[in-house]
This record gives structure tokens, C-alpha cells and sequence, in this order.
């Protein structure tokens, strides 16, 4: 231990569950107070400080908002160093995928601002800044240099760099930006502890190593998770995810289309690798997930993300998994927080090299090799599977068939009936399916009703995925806007029908991620009513996924509407389209519109009008 003489007094801000804390308190650190606006998190701060704790008896949590907290009692409590990152979701790779980073238009973009506001007041000789890797990059680089700008006007020299856990002995991959700024000389960071980048130090951490005493030998793995996905991750090769299913792959069955999920889906960890990184509030077939086909445990994932044994974290299971995700991992925090005493606050023999000039990582590098080295495996695996008895069940060339189909409520669907099984839902279809060369022709009338198509709607680019299909066209007769979600759950199910897929969007992709493969048009007639020509205009896959500016009522959509009208309206016919009300991540006056149909799932809730989120101003 270090003398209490040595130990360096430490403010804490946005601190979370605590990780960058535990680091730094590992490292002689004395952290006198931590700021944090989650209760739950302040709640684990909570648990561990006192008398034979990671944090000592007198520790003082602050529930509050950083914007709002007076740092004056702490002037002249001799503090030495600030530690602390703010929410990073205008700049995270997760905003993007949203549907914009605002960076700092939004305002969780300016919390920087009461981190420089609490430094200028207590004056500590260093700091350490920790963010989201893309934060340098964001919006073309310009909130980086306003940032880096608005910490050197305070006083202080910065030195940021982009480096990975897993480098610094933690079990995972987690890349983050660590920004360290001093009033009392230039910081050099270290070199690599672990792995090919460390001068002769010990290998990466595996995720084995570091859960090893905590696995039943007599285990055996799970069926997966359930679910529509949950039974293809035993299939799953550890270290590859959902891609192993894909044409690119090399698959002879495929059941996604390249970039219809992201990485994280139906991944599996490798035992004898760092694991990816831990997420905070994951889906249900989010991982990574442990080999035997199941989540992780609350102590695993401790460990995975380096938390020291003894550390409480206090919640349900989700809530632990968001708090550790959210977390910093510790053993990154501690390196960084050796290298800044020994530099800097306590110079002396260093504990951890520096790196030389001109040093580069290679984590990015590495990265590509994993990916190249996952590839082969898939390859290999897929060689011992049976083409011929995976094959889809397609309709014979030239072949037509008919059947009704009845649904009530949007999500009471029943399909390849017959018109007595339908009479008694709310809607009732006449479906007609035929199949001539690569093209599927769907005819979709209510019963009865004589009047021309005004429904058209064209899917091209499926045969990369589909047994001897290129393309889909649907005519059809409707009565309303609000029935293009009948239509489309008649389309998902043809597609699912012939093929191996498991929705609509599995073939689609993920509009911000996707191969731009597959394509739509939509034609609506007129006759529909007011909303007509938005639903042709978002049903057409050019459409989709990119920003719409407000002009006039949007009037690329062929009619002038009013923007929030437009937004509930659509939304109300289970169109994800998206503004700054829904999404914050958005610049206000945007419309954005993800996929050219609507949400087929009950599980997405589009139907409530968008209503503004609160924000504080300080």
C-alpha cells in the first residue's frame, strides 16, 4: 500500500458503476468523492465505499447531475487529479446507428463543458478524460477540435490516444479514447502491458483464463437461448456470430443477408480470445455469448469486463449488465492511472515503458486478422454441411397457387387458409402466387371488390440470397394506407415461405449496416388518401436511411404536410420514420425514414405520438 502521505486526492465525475475509480484507487489513488446522476449506479458507488472497501469511510457519493454539482466544498481539499468521462451516445458508434450523432449539437455533447467548468474551479494538476473511440472523428472531426480547444483554454496540455483493454490485461476488447491534460509537464503514454505490442510482457487475457474457476466442469451446453434466433447459436462456431448463416460465408444455406444484423448478434465468445465488448443494455440474442450457448452470469461478466472479486454491483441482472457495460474496465483505468503518478504526480521509476515516437498499435490490425482467421473457420465448418437437404422448398416453375389469408388488430394474422377459416377476421385477402424464370408475381384483393391495382410494389436483388428468385412483384387492391401492413405481412410470409430466412428484415438488412443489395419501389395510388404519396415515397429503398431536410412540408414527398403530423401519421401506420422527438441523435428539422415497409413485429411500438425529451439547461 501507499502511504497515506502519497495518495494522490482524486474528484471523480459521470462516474457510473465505478470502473475508472477502481483503477485508479488500485493504483494509490484516493478518490475523496464521486459524482453520478443514476441512482442504480449510485447505489453500487454506495455499496462499495467504507471502512475495508474498495472506496474508504470517507468517501462521498453525490446523486446529481455534473451540470448542477458545486464543486466548492472541494477547493481547497487538496485534489490533485479529476478522472471522469460523460455519456457518449451523440458520439457513439450506437448514435450512428440510430440515425445521426449530433455530437455537440446535442445537448449530452456539451457535458464536457461542466467537467472544464468543475476543473477551472478546483484547479487539480491533471486530469484524465475518457470517451467513445469515434469521438475524434465524429461530424468530420470538428467537435473533437472544439473539445481539445476548450481543455487547453483551461490550462491544461492534452495527449489523447485511442487504445484497447485488452492490451492493458483486460479479458475484452474495448477500445476508448483517453484524454489525458496536465498543468505540469507532457504526458507520454504507455506501451502495451499484454499481447504483440507489449515489449516481451504476457500474452492477452483469454476469456477462459479470466472465468476459469467459475465454470462447471460438468456443464453441458444449451439448446441457445429460444426465440425465433436462439436454436442457429449452437450451430455457431465460437468466435463467429450470425455472418457464419450468410451466402458470404460461404454457407450453403443461408438465413441472413450480409449486414442484415450487427456483429453483435448470435455472436459466441472464444474461450481461448479476449471477448468483444460487453454491452450495456443488450437484445436477447445480443452477445457474446459464453461457448456453451448461454449469457454470461453476473460474475462472469465482472470478470470479463476485470472488475477485482469483492466489488459489489447492485441490481437485477439486466441492471448489472448495464452498469458493467457501461463501465470502464478497471485494469485499463489502473495502467493509465500508474503511468499518470509516475509521470507526472509522484515522477519516479516507471512502472509501465512509455511508447517510443513514432509508435502505432496493431489492436486494428489484429482485428482484420480475426476476422480473416474466423472466415477459415466458418469455411471449414461449413465444408462438413449437407447442401442438398437444406435446400428450400420452392414452388415448381410456372406454378400457381391460391389461398386467403385473414388478419384483425395487425398482428392476428392467419395465412394459406381457406375463406371460411377468414370470414370472421377484420380483413380478409384473396392471395394468388405464381412463378415464371427468377420472378414471383403476388396478387393481393379483397374479396369481391372489382376496382383497378392501387397497390405496386417491386423487390429486386434477392437472388444472392433466394433459391432461383431475383424478384418479387406484388399488385394488389386496397382499400386504405393502413392496410400496406397486411400487405406486407402477406409479402414477409411468401419470402419466409421460400426460403430460409426468418423475416422481412433478415433479408432486407439493417438499414444503416446493410450490402445495399436488396431494393424496393412502392407505388401508391392517389385514391388512398392523404398519406399516399409519403408511403411511396419512404416504401421505395432510396428512400430510406438517409436525412430528409424540412422544406416547406417536405415536399420531396410530392405533398405538403406538416412535419409532426407527417411524423405521428406514419408512425401511426408503424413506419419507423424518425425526427429529433423520437430519436435525439437526430438535428431537429430531420426526417429520416430506416426501411422501405413497415415494423411486421408487435414488438416495436411506433404507435404512440413522439413527444420531445426533457432536457436540463444549466
Amino acid at each position: 500500500m501507499i502511504p497515506k502521505r502519497d495518495s494522490i486526492k482524486t474528484l471523480s465525475l459521470f462516474s457510473g458503476a465505478g470502473g475508472l475509480d477502481i483503477g485508479f484507487h488500485q493504483a494509490g489513488f484516493d478518490v475523496l468523492a464521486a459524482v453520478e446522476i443514476e441512482p442504480a449506479f449510485v447505489a453500487t458507488l454506495q455499496a462499495n465505499s467504507g471502512e475495508g472497501r474498495f472506496f474508504g469511510p470517507g468517501a462521498k457519493v453525490h446523486c446529481e447531475d455534473v451540470r448542477l454539482f458545486d464543486p466548492t466544498p472541494y477547493v481547497d481539499a487538496g485534489i490533485e487529479c479529476i478522472i471522469g468521462g460523460p455519456p457518449c451516445q451523440t458520439f457513439s458508434a450506437a448514435g450512428r446507428r440510430s440515425g445521426g450523432v449530433l455530437g455537440l449539437d446535442d445537448e449530452r455533447g456539451q457535458l464536457f463543458r461542466a467537467y472544464i467548468r468543475v476543473l477551472e474551479k478546483i484547479q487539480p494538476e491533471l486530469f484524465v478524460f475518457e470517451n467513445v473511440y469515434g469521438l475524434p472523428g465524429a461530424n468530420g472531426g470538428g467537435p473533437w477540435q472544439e473539445i481539445l480547444t476548450a481543455f487547453k483554454e483551461a490550462g491544461y496540455e492534452v495527449t489523447a490516444e485511442v487504445v484497447d483493454a485488452a492490451d492493458y490485461g483486460a479479458p475484452t476488447h474495448r477500445e476508448r479514447l483517453i484524454m489525458v491534460g496536465s498543468r505540469i509537464g507532457a504526458f507520454r503514454f504507455p506501451m502495451p502491458t499484454h499481447g504483440p505490442d507489449s515489449n516481451g510482457g504476457p500474452s492477452l487475457v483469454t476469456a477462459l483464463e479470466a472465468i476459469a474457476d467459475l465454470q462447471d466442469p460438468s456443464e453441458v451446453p444449451s439448446g441457445g437461448p429460444g426465440g425465433l434466433y436462439g436454436h442457429l447459436l449452437p450451430l455457431v462456431p465460437p468466435g463467429l456470430n450470425y455472418s457464419y448463416f450468410t451466402k458470404e460465408m460461404g454457407h450453403p444455406a443461408p438465413q441472413f443477408a450480409w449486414r442484415s444484423k450487427f456483429h453483435d448478434f448470435l455472436h459466441k465468445a472464444d474461450p481461448s480470445s479476449p471477448v468483444r465488448t460487453l454491452k450495456s443494455k443488450p437484445g436477447k440474442f445480443t452477445g457474446p455469448f459464453h461457448w456453451n450457448n448461454r449469457h454470461f452470469t453476473a460474475p462472469e461478466l465482472l470478470r470479463l469486463q476485470s472488475f477485482p472479486d469483492g466489488y459489489v454491483v447492485v441490481g437485477n441482472y439486466g441492471k448489472i449488465m448495464e452498469q458493467i457495460g457501461n463501465s470502464v474496465p478497471p485494469k485499463l483505468a489502473e495502467a493509465m492511472a500508474i503511468a499518470v503518478k509516475d509521470q507526472l504526480l509522484r515522477p519516479g521509476a516507471l512502472t509501465h515503458e512509455i511508447r517510443p515516437p513514432g509508435f502505432k498499435s496493431t489492436f486494428r490490425e489484429r482485428q482484420r486478422e480475426r476476422t480473416r482467421h474466423f472466415k477459415e473457420v466458418a469455411s471449414l465448418e461449413v465444408a462438413r454441411l449437407c447442401d442438398d437437404a437444406t435446400r428450400a422448398n420452392l414452388q415448381p416453375e410456372g406454378a400457381t397457387c391460391a389461398y386467403w389469408v385473414g388478419i384483425s388488430n395487425r398482428f392476428d394474422r392467419l395465412f394459406d387458409a381457406d375463406f371460411s377459416s377468414v370470414a370472421k377476421y377484420d380483413y380478409q385477402y384473396s392471395v394468388t402466387v405464381s412463378r415464371n424464370d427468377d420472378l414471383i408475381h403476388l396478387v393481393i384483393r379483397e374479396p369481391g371488390v372489382k376496382r383497378p391495382d392501387n397497390v405496386a410494389i417491386e423487390i429486386l436483388g434477392l437472388r444472392k440470397y433466394l433459391d432461383h428468385t431475383d424478384r418479387v412483384m406484388v399488385t394488389g387492391l386496397l382499400s386504405s394506407v393502413d392496410e400496406m401492413i397486411n400487405a406486407w405481412s402477406i409479402v414477409e410470409y411468401e419470402l419466409i415461405k421460400q426460403s430460409r430466412f426468418f423475416s422481412l428484415v433478415d433479408i432486407y438488412g439493417h438499414y444503416a449496416n446493410r450490402g445495399d443489395v436488396v431494393s424496393v419501389v412502392t407505388r401508391v395510388s392517389k385514391s388512398l388518401g392523404t398519406l399516399s404519396s409519403a408511403v411511396s415515397y419512404f416504401g421505395t429503398s432510396d428512400n430510406c436511411g438517409i436525412e430528409l431536410q424540412a422544406d416547406g412540408g417536405y415536399t420531396p414527398l410530392g405533398e405538403c404536410i406538416e412535419p409532426d403530423v407527417l411524423l405521428d401519421s406514419m408512425r401511426r401506420l408503424r413506419w419507423d420514420v424518425r425526427s429529433n422527438a423520437t430519436h435525439p441523435t437526430l438535428a431537429p428539422g430531420i426526417l429520416l425514414c430506416t426501411y422501405p415497409f413497415p415494423a411486421l413485429s408487435p414488438r416495436a411500438h411506433f404507435d404512440k405520438p413522439a413527444r420531445q425529451v426533457a432536457t436540463v439547461h444549466v
